[in-house]
């Protein structure tokens, strides 16, 4: 017979002892995780390599490592014999001589002038200077404040022409009308028929109330009249072609152009009517006002024309306009602006600014539509006619477009929504392979990686690629904190920015996310605005476009999945805009239990989706975190890592991802060739490249500062990218401390409190002078001067 006192008693001693076990276990693994966390925060570091002081006296070879890391990046600094040119991103081509006899008419007909001739002239400066010079003198006499209530009162001309290279068209403008290419050339090594056969028509067949209706001499006109994209893949000229010919004579202009500056905006309205510069009489007046007769040019000398002199100028007669406080609703230009380094610049959204929804856009059209039906009365009938009314109620040309918009997304259900986006499809052959979907098709001026002529090499095209992005990046978000706009960055951005602060130098995507009624504001006051960069730093354009379907906000049964753009008109590249709302759809089953535990506390779910896939809820996004990449202060959501994760499976822990090695003793993704110096080939070697690449890994987790010397000895271009990218690694692997738990794979949910956080945070701004080099100075001139030299590789 069993004892059960003995069974009971030895149970009970088992279970003390493994009681007793667990607790030591969980005890020693709770002491070992505080260690971690000790030794995490306290290997906080704000020193940068540069830092080190060495005595430039002493010979290299005498120098230990680290004075060797900082002599190298001092050469770079210094620039000798202009060596390390792309490390100086002021603008070295800033003015522009030009004789006025080329751009005016004279008295004399008989002479040949520019307004008569059919070729097309492109240069930033020359469009800038007279522009911002016409501002200044307009500001001046109509809002010498620079009052929002008076934008109306200042109006330009404009034509694509003066903003965007077209000169590509000129090989077909010069020739007689006849002879000029048409729609079937366009067509005529396509991959399949377009669907859409008006998208183009033969100047031959336009009637001339056609022609008056494009406001240019047919003269003045390619053979192929281009109304919108065909949808078909084509070879890199017709669609570059394309898209020109578009913008020459069918791109409606923007409703307004903002110049950015470093403290605050300038604003124009834009005229309907195409004109160019040379056919108004904006020139002349530049001209008159500095004492040259535009009718007696025929002696006149060259003139020096410099957009930075003229933007100085503007400056110092009319201040440029801070951020109302009214339209700062987040209070975010303050919250970032702030002096003290305490304090923390967290930003806090609320639910309702989540919510877009059908109500919302009825209440907007409803509130439209009683003020339009004001205005109407106020003028029709003449016992209530009433100026103060019709001013106080009537749409600025931002409003009405809003309206119009709002009224068509809801005439048509979802599944009926015609594609909003139309990109530059390419045909694919053994020189280009590049299928075009990175680019918006009426700015497309070439693939990035695509030789489009002898005068480029892969490497100049690396180069470039990363100028576009990194602009692309300032441009948005000082524009964004100018305007009070919320936006952060997401997908790929995001996790670039986990690894090191900047973006993935194989990506070419940039995506942001913004709530759902900050993306209706957007549209509402910005859609259809040319957005100019800062003079002083470069000539870049953006323009920002809205979908007229990002009132739906249930998921697009077709391809309008994204809400806006910031298009680079230069290039075509852009930043893609969604907004993250509530809507209609059902959760994914991931969300049960958040649903089932907000349901028992009787609080609201707050799951937000965009028109794809995308679903986040309230937690996840909000507080903004403030923080930077490439040196551009930028908001972060709150709870990254379970985002990313659950986005990208290994992304947060895989070293390497199509031919790049991330090294984290340089906090840079390499590409191999550039590593390999340092390892012997028996140590990488193998026939499975899966297991090649985890031994370069575990070799490159090894490399200490004896090997991040050697890499920056070995490779000018490794060396100039760490010099141009150090300070803001170095910052992003003491951010990363704060925001993420040891193992890098955790969100720290509270830093409300964290004095030292906030006093990092706080040395996040704008730098004066942008991280890389002006497009402009480096594609027309720069890459050519320094053609011989061997840094012109990827940076």
């Amino acid at each position: 017979m069993i004892d059960t006192k003995l069974v009971r008693n030895v149970f009970l001693a088992v279970l003390f002892i493994n009681v007793v076990y667990f607790v030591r276990v969980y005890q020693q693994e709770e002491i070992k995780t505080k260690h971690l966390a000790l030794s995490h925060i306290s290997s906080i570091n704000y020193a940068t390599d540069n830092q080190v002081e060495f005595d430039p006296k002493k010979p290299y070879h005498m120098l230990n490592t680290k004075e060797k890391i900082s002599y190298l990046l001092d050469k770079v600094s210094k620039n000798q014999n202009n060596h390390y040119w792309l490390a100086n991103t002021k603008i070295q081509h800033s003015k522009l001589k030009i004789n006025p006899r080329d751009f005016l008419t004279p008295e004399d007909d008989s002479l040949k002038t520019w307004q008569n001739k059919p070729d097309l002239f492109y240069d930033p400066r020359f469009t800038l200077t007279v522009y911002l010079d016409e501002l200044k003198t307009q500001l001046k006499a109509h809002n010498p404040k620079n009052e929002k209530t008076k934008d109306h009162l200042i109006k330009m001309p404009f034509s694509w022409a003066d903003w965007v290279d077209l000169t590509m068209l000129n090989e077909e403008l010069t020739k007689p009308n006849d002879q000029k290419l048409n729609c079937e050339w366009l067509q005529s090594n396509i991959n399949k028929p377009t669907k859409y056969p008006d998208f183009c028509k033969n100047l031959m067949e336009l009637s001339d109330e056609e022609v008056e209706e494009i406001g240019l001499s047919r003269d003045m006109l390619p053979g192929f009249i281009v109304k919108t994209s065909p949808m078909n893949k084509a070879p890199h000229k017709p669609v570059m072609l394309q898209g020109k010919a578009h913008l020459l004579a069918q791109q409606e202009n923007p409703l307004s152009i903002i110049f950015l500056t470093k403290d605050g905006t300038y604003e124009t309205q834009v005229s309907n009517k195409r004109q160019r510069i040379v056919h108004t009489d904006m020139f002349e007046n530049y001209l008159d006002r500095r004492g040259i007769n535009a009718n007696h040019i025929e002696d006149t000398p060259e003139i020096e024309l410099s957009p930075s002199t003229a933007f100085k100028s503007l400056q110092k007669t009319v201040k440029a306009r801070p951020l109302d406080l009214h339209d700062d609703i987040y209070k975010m230009r303050q919250i970032t602006r702030q002096k003290q380094v305490n304090a923390s610049r967290e930003l806090y959204l609320d639910k309702e600014s989540f919510n877009y929804k059908q109500e919302q856009v009825d209440d907007q059209i409803q509130e439209y539509e009683i003020r339009l039906s004001l205005v109407e009365e106020a003028m029709t009938n003449e016992l209530k006619y009433n100026p103060k009314v019709i001013q106080e109620n009537k749409l600025n040309r931002h409003e009405l477009n809003h309206y119009n918009g709002l009224k068509y997304a809801n005439s048509l259900a979802v599944e009926n929504e015609p594609t909003y986006y139309k990109l530059a499809t390419l045909k694919k052959d053994k020189d280009n392979q590049d299928a075009g979907w990175h680019y918006e098709w009426r700015f497309f001026n070439g693939a990035l990686r695509y030789l489009k002529d002898e005068s480029w090499t892969v490497s100049q095209l690396e180069i470039r690629e990363q100028i576009i992005l990194d602009r692309l990046l300032r441009n948005w978000f000082r524009f964004a904190e100018e305007k009070g706009i919320i936006s952060w960055i997401a997908h790929g951005p995001l996790l670039s920015w986990y690894w090191n602060g900047l973006m993935f130098p194989y990506d070419i995507d940039i995506d942001i996310q913004m709530p759902s009624s900050e993306l209706n504001r957007l549209s509402k006051n910005y859609n259809m605005t040319l957005v100019v960069e800062d003079v002083t730093e470069g000539y870049g354009k953006f323009l920002i476009d809205c979908s007229t379907f990002l009132h739906h906000r249930d998921m697009a049964t077709k391809d309008n999945h994204i809400d806006a753009r910031f298009i680079d008109v230069d290039t075509g590249t852009y930043i893609d805009i969604t907004g993250i709302g509530k809507n209609n759809e059902t959760p994914p089953p991931e969300y049960d239990s958040y649903i089932k535990s907000k349901n028992q506390k009787g609080e609201s779910v707050e799951l937000y989706m965009d028109r794809r896939k995308h679903w986040l809820n309230f937690e996840k996004i909000t507080p903004l975190r403030y923080s930077m990449i490439s040196g551009v202060p930028v908001y972060v959501p709150n709870d990254i890592l379970s985002m990313l994760n659950h986005e990208y499976s290994v992304g947060t822990k895989s070293y390497y991802f199509d031919g790049y090695y991330y090294v984290p003793v340089l906090r840079l993704w390499l590409q191999e060739e550039r590593l390999l110096v340092l390892f012997k080939p028996e140590q990488y070697e193998s026939s499975s490249d899966d297991t090649r690449h985890e031994k370069i890994i575990n070799l490159i987790k090894q490399l200490g500062e004896e090997e991040k010397l050697k890499l920056l000895e070995s490779n000018e271009e490794t060396l100039m990218e760490y010099y141009l990218t150090h300070k803001f690694t170095t910052f992003h692997e003491v951010e990363k401390k704060f925001m993420l738990d040891h193992s890098l794979q955790s969100s720290i949910q509270d830093l409300s409190g964290n004095s030292e956080y906030h006093q990092l945070t706080s040395k996040f701004k704008m730098s004066n002078k942008p991280m890389r080099k002006s497009l402009y100075d480096y594609e027309y001139f720069e890459r050519f001067e320094h053609m011989e030299d061997k840094t012109e590789t990827p940076l």
